[in-house]
């Protein structure tokens, strides 16, 4: 199943949250998941939905998705791996 037609298990709503707080917010919301569930993360701070939580899921190794919506927020369907 790919990572856009999934359902995810939790949703996260990190909307006038900046750094450290966004990449804070990603990691403490996928702590509680087990292996294989999909975490929802949404952001409306350019700066995390482009730099800040990519990186994190990267050096994490989690697979995720990102996509911008029309009223400027960003919606990450991440994948917990461990």
């Amino acid at each position: 199943m790919s990572l856009e037609k999934a359902e995810p298990n939790a949703t996260t709503d990190l909307t006038g949250k900046t750094c450290p707080y966004t990449v804070m917010g990603a990691r403490d919301a996928l702590k509680p998941l087990q292996k294989g569930e999909i975490l929802e993360v949404i952001t409306d701070y350019e700066p995390a939905a482009q730099e800040s939580i990519p990186n994190f899921l990267r050096k994490k190794n989690y697979p995720f998705t990102v996509a911008e919506n029309d009223s400027g927020k960003w919606r990450f369907l991440i994948e917990k791996t461990d």
